[in-house]
């Protein structure tokens, strides 16, 4: 078994039984996560590096270990374990100080509606409501977040926002409650029950008589009329009659000159491992780990409470946890292979998600061209991309996660974001008070932003790397100056970061500012200037989190008030939020780790990059939402000695199948 083979079903039972024999407990145990304790980078970097070289799979054997995250019935305390799987022990087991909770898993999810759907109080609200049927009636279950309420400090609070159905199968967004429930799932009670401001204050408490939407308005075409759906599209088919171009073993995938390997876990999901390009005769290193560290998303509607509306989406619920299995012809289409996620239950069980993860190959439209006019001779190169994907349902909303690689050697993480927004009520005659947007009748959708970071380990030719911010300039000498006489000059400025704290830099449209990964020790040839690669953000300017410098949102999302940040490599520095983001007041991510201000230039580094959308919600957008698609990129800069496509075979059209319509 490979060193970054995620745990087997086996390997997830032995974690919990040797838990169960070596720390009985009488309240017995909640397995929160068990996962794979990836060994440290400098005891599998060499191994990875023999293994692409020599083509040699059993060079060395590196103990396979798990890391585990329990909780105790009852009490709630939270332990940690890190188990040697190789030979039966137990390594580590401590407890973790008070104020910390881990994430919040589909079960947790499922358990708090329950024990909401089930209070007495809940259910007097909901008849009051009309609504005599609590099988009608759902609970979204939200994290509660951190905002200094003692109330909160020591439970495992769950708020749920609640919503009606009027037939089992309908769109629950279209009927908002007036009321948010929060949960203690340590004792397994309702907590506390508040009113949601329905007028344009922040007047939450209210006399007025309330009546939820009736209307419906759904998106299942089961539901939709017939007359409605269009009868206009012929089907359009991708056949790969040969076969796929790429070859899958175990979890390393080789596809043209690319090679690297995945993983899968409860946490990121889909990561990225020692992806490299074959050049030559010369395999060449790119990227040790690359991965989805952590994301928020703030609601911008100030009144209480809705002031507790912020989700961190990867350490509240774990994009892992939340991943679909995927649908073959729907989610990808062509030739398809799928990968399985293997992740645990709270008993410590194995459970697998069929088709997790999907790898295809695409079309993507024209590689290069050029026609010499004199001639009137043509070259065209069409491309080809392979894109690897997985997609999660984190309560109303879907991502859909594609990493993609090009015959140019252009890596593309692209998120598109779709799903159902979460609604509010509105009084009769009421507008959102420019906290949102109303999308149907008395139906408002909240303003919000939607904000991520990347985890990008480079290892360009080695693993000694450095990152610069290049901007483009105009010169600043003037109109007839010696230098600029005509006053168009413009030149690139580059600028090598130093520090973790000089990393801290933002997108810069004005100066089209990218970032710079370098390798000075490898020289390229014709510009003997350091190889690199770039990473360049897409899907519009990112505007930095909203929320205000005192707010507690701000504590904890540190890493979305820039755009790149760059630390020295840690083998435990994953999260950019922390390992414990649920209830976490802050403080224990990447903020904390620049503030050390480590140097940085000529070493092993890691790049994080945050980028997102701030959404203001159409009525295009209900009752559900269009792809809203952004990203980042990372492009070679004269790492190579010419453009990488050019041994890419033009297109045939025999082959291809193309004909005129």
């Amino acid at each position: 078994m490979h060193p970054l083979d995620p745990l087997t079903t086996v390997e997830i039972s032995k974690s919990s039984g040797l838990i169960r024999e070596k720390h009985p407990n009488k309240n017995g145990w909640i397995f929160n996560s068990i996962t794979l304790l990836e060994p440290p980078k400098n005891v599998l970097l060499p191994f990875l590096s023999k293994e692409v070289e020599l083509n040699r799979k059993d060079m060395v054997s590196i103990p396979r270990k798990s890391f585990t995250i329990l909780i105790e019935k009852g009490t709630g305390k939270v332990y940690e374990a890190v188990i040697n799987l190789s030979d039966d022990t137990i390594e580590r087991f401590d407890a973790v100080p008070s104020g910390f909770q881990p994430t919040l898993t589909p079960e947790d999810c499922i358990e708090a509606e329950k024990i909401c759907k089930s209070n007495s109080e809940v259910q007097l609200r909901c008849l009051r409501l009309g609504l005599e049927d609590m099988d009608l009636v759902v609970g979204d279950p939200w994290s509660i977040g951190y905002n200094g309420e003692p109330e909160f400090a020591s439970k495992r609070a769950v708020q749920l926002f609640m919503y009606a159905r009027m037939f089992p199968e309908d769109n629950h967004y279209a009927h908002p409650l007036d009321f948010v429930v929060v949960v203690d799932l340590n004792a397994f009670e309702v907590i506390l029950i508040e009113d949601l401001p329905i007028h344009t204050d922040f007047k939450s408490k209210r006399e007025d008589e309330v009546e939820i939407p009736k209307e419906t308005s759904n998106y299942d075409p089961k539901f939709l009329p017939e007359a409605f759906l269009r009868k206009d599209l012929k089907p359009l088919q991708v056949i790969q009659p040969e076969g796929p171009s790429f070859t899958v073993e175990g979890n390393e995938i080789q596809w043209q000159l690319w090679n690297f390997r995945i993983s899968f876990n409860y946490r990121e999901g889909l990561v990225l491992h020692n992806v490299s390009y074959r050049d030559g005769n010369k395999t060449r290193p790119l990227f040790y780990r690359i991965s989805l560290s952590e994301m928020v998303v703030p609601y911008g509607d100030p009144r209480p409470p809705y002031h507790r509306k912020s989700a961190f989406d990867i350490g509240d619920y774990g994009l892992g946890f939340c991943a679909n299995s995927l649908l073959l012809g729907c989610d990808c289409l062509g030739t398809i292979r799928y990968f399985d996620g293997i992740l645990n239950t709270h008993d410590g069980k194995a459970t697998v998600i069929k088709n997790v993860i999907c790898l295809h190959e695409e079309d993507a439209g024209t590689l290069h061209k050029h026609t010499e006019y004199r001639t009137g001779k043509v070259n065209v190169t069409r491309s080809r991309r392979l894109v690897l994907s997985f997609v999660v349902t984190v309560v109303n909303y879907e991502y859909a996660f594609y990493y993609t690689f090009y015959q140019d050697g252009t890596i593309s993480f692209e998120i598109k974001a779709t799903g159902e927004l979460s609604t509010n009520l509105l009084a009769e005659g009421v507008n959102p008070a420019n906290y949102g947007s109303v999308v149907f009748d008395r139906v408002a959708a909240q303003y919000h932003q939607h904000i991520f970071c990347a985890r990008v380990d480079p290892m360009i030719d080695g693993s000694e790397n450095t990152v610069s911010v290049v901007d483009v300039k105009a010169l600043d000498e003037p109109f007839q100056s010696d230098t600029n006489p005509y006053g168009q000059g413009f030149a690139i400025e580059e600028t090598p970061l130093k520090t973790s704290l000089a990393s801290v830099t933002d997108i810069k449209a004005e100066t089209s500012r990218f970032w710079k990964i370098s390798n000075y020790s490898s020289i390229h040839p014709y510009t003997q200037k350091p190889v690199g690669w770039k990473l360049i953000s897409f899907g519009g300017s990112f505007q930095r989190l909203l929320a205000g410098p005192g707010s507690f949102i701000r504590k904890r999302a540190g890493f979305a008030t820039h755009s790149v940040w760059v630390t020295p490599y840690n083998d435990s520095q994953l999260y950019a939020g922390g390992l414990y983001i649920n209830q976490s007041p802050g403080g224990q991510g990447l903020e904390s780790w620049v503030k050390e201000d480590n140097p940085i230039e000529d070493k092993d580094i890691v790049l994080y990059h945050s980028f997102g959308v701030t959404h203001i919600p159409r009525v295009e957008d209900f009752p559900i939402m269009p792809v809203e698609t952004f990203g980042y990129t990372l492009k070679p800069v004269n790492f190579f000695l010419c453009n990488p496509g050019l041994s890419v075979p033009p297109p045939c059209k025999s082959a291809n199948k193309s004909r005129l319509a």
